[in-house]
């Protein structure tokens, strides 16, 4: 009976160490997925100055990209100019001729920002 007793003992103990191994991995798993996810939300945050080394990227955007950022120009946002032509933020710009744009041509991404980095104006120049 004692044999029995302490083998129950030593096979509960047994479960219950399995057990909260299993769930420590499952916590620090968790708490990685949750760093990573904070981290990419904070690398992708619009108005922040960005750096990246040793990259040879353009951004470059279609023409109809480009409209679409024009109809949604916000009161407090950056100005926007193409090829010479600037939207101002805060005017209506709801009735913008798509003529203006080649909306199949790529146009390369300038950003103008002001000492403390918030992005002043968005320039877009076509061509290669």
């Amino acid at each position: 009976m004692g044999n029995t007793k302490s083998f129950m003992t030593l096979a509960a103990m047994f479960a219950l160490f399995i057990g909260a191994c299993t769930y420590a991995a499952d916590v620090a798993r968790s708490i990685d997925a949750g760093t990573r996810l904070a981290y990419e939300l904070n690398t992708d945050q619009d108005g922040k100055i960005k750096t990246e080394l040793g990259l040879d990227y353009e951004e470059r955007y279609s023409g109809a990209q480009i409209l679409l950022m024009i109809r949604g120009l916000a009161e407090d946002g950056a100005d926007i100019e193409v090829n010479g032509k600037l939207y101002r933020s805060g005017s209506n710009e709801d009735n913008v001729d798509p003529a203006i744009l080649n909306v199949k041509l790529a146009y390369r991404a300038f950003y103008e920002r002001s000492a403390d980095g918030t992005l002043n104006k968005m320039v877009f120049r076509s061509g290669t």
